[in-house]
């Protein structure tokens, strides 16, 4: 996951589940059980779902007029 945002310039902030409880309640949160999960605003894509993940690339693209 880490290498395909990288690779699209898209910043991304890593929240590890297993060291920070916050991110793990975050996750339950949100509904779901597994790793790893990518949010972008009001959108979550679980696992690496490479369809919905360029996506999510593209719309964060265009909401900053790319």
């Amino acid at each position: 996951m880490k290498e395909f945002l990288s690779r699209e310039h898209v910043p991304f902030v890593e929240r590890n589940i297993e060291e920070d409880d916050a991110a793990y309640d975050a996750l339950l949160a949100l509904g779901f059980l597994a790793v790893p999960v990518t949010i972008s605003g009001q959108t979550a894509v679980k696992g690496f779902d490479v369809q919905q993940l360029d996506a999510l690339v593209q719309a964060w693209r265009s909401d900053r007029g790319e």
